[in-house]
């Protein structure tokens, strides 16, 4: 079944920060996908991280972000856009556009995606996060399930071209999906003989991390020394010292 959503662009201009021109992007009642918003994924062909989510939005929404808000982002329409780069295929297709069980987007046909992220590490070296919450602005911990809808804030300010270059900030889960795992949580689920764990074996190498860490002294946490983020609608100008 598809996600009937109508998604809503606003923007609050932030004073200049360096002679630049800052701004925090609000996106409400997005679809995401892939979402990695507590910890930090390897970036494509790279060894360095980032937080990330393919974010899906209507096309009113689309039309703002590209001619308004000019945001230095690509869009791609599901099901009929396709990659730039041969082979071409469609960015994110239908179930009737793929394998039978191979990854789909029937859940937001008709919207048009793009990918956000934040990287692990300012250009400081500084440790970065993202905040998740809730409706009610407390913590939101749990893993964000394909399918989820979300209030997303980005921090965006303008390159040499005009065009908003945005960052992922605050993420506030609206209507949560359950994150499902394929082998995180070590169980099958079996039509004949029902659910069971699988036992893993502990490899040398593993065995050996272990005792390692068993003796290590456990080092401060640098992200304790982070500066707390007020849920969305609290704070206009404070996260942009975060970002720095």
């Amino acid at each position: 079944m598809t996600k009937q959503v109508k998604t809503e662009v606003i923007v609050k201009e932030l004073p200049k920060t360096g002679g630049l021109e800052t701004a925090n992007v609000y996106i409400k009642n997005a679809v995401v996908f892939y979402a990695a918003v507590h910890d930090p994924k390897s970036k494509y062909q790279s060894t360095d991280k980032e937080f990330s989510a393919t974010v899906f939005v209507d096309e009113e929404a689309k039309d703002k972000l590209l001619d308004e808000v000019m945001v230095n982002k690509n869009f791609a329409q599901v099901g009929v856009s396709k990659t730039a780069k041969p082979p071409r295929k469609i960015k994110y297709p239908l179930s009737s556009q793929v394998e039978e069980g191979k990854a789909n987007y029937d859940l937001v046909d008709g919207l048009w995606g793009f990918n956000i992220a934040k990287p692990e590490f300012s250009k400081k070296g500084l440790p970065m996060s993202v905040n998740v919450i809730d409706t009610d602005g407390a913590a939101f911990t749990e893993n964000v399930g394909n399918g989820s809808v979300v209030n997303l804030k980005l921090f965006g300010y303008k390159n040499q071209d005009g065009q908003l270059t945005v960052t992922l900030d605050t993420v506030q889960v609206v209507e949560h999906v359950a994150y499902e795992s394929k082998t995180s949580d070590g169980v099958v689920q079996d039509d004949v003989l029902g659910s069971y764990a699988v036992k893993k074996v502990e490899t040398k190498q593993e065995a050996v991390q272990e005792v390692a860490q068993s003796k290590a002294v456990e080092p401060e946490d640098p992200l304790d020394l982070d500066i707390p983020f007020a849920p969305i609608g609290l704070q206009e100008g404070k996260f942009f010292l975060h970002m720095i």
